[in-house]
């Protein structure tokens, strides 16, 4: 079994550390659903860029909604790397300790 696997299902019987886990998860949900908003602005800026538009946006519509989409993506991220520091300081113990 993964050993982290493992340790989500002892963390899953575990009533506060299972409240947790479903805060994490769906903060995780949540950055992966703005992934793919991402994904279709970098799409969208790349066709637009060549035909002149996409699904009625110019480049340069595109341009100030990824403007504005990357700081609610940067905040996010801050957010998603605060609520999980702990995990990284151990990665990070195990990659240069």
């Amino acid at each position: 079994m993964d050993p982290m696997a493992k340790a989500f299902e002892e963390a899953k019987k575990n009533p506060e550390m299972r409240k947790k886990l479903k805060v994490k998860a769906a903060f995780s949900m949540l950055l992966f659903v703005m992934f793919l908003g991402v994904v279709f602005i970098t799409v969208g800026t790349a066709i637009a860029s060549k035909n002149g538009s996409f699904l009625g946006m110019t480049q340069l519509d595109f341009l100030k909604l990824r403007a504005r989409y990357g700081i609610v993506m940067m905040l996010l991220i801050i957010i998603h790397l605060l609520m999980n520091r702990s995990i990284m300081k151990k990665e990070l113990e195990m990659l240069f300790g």
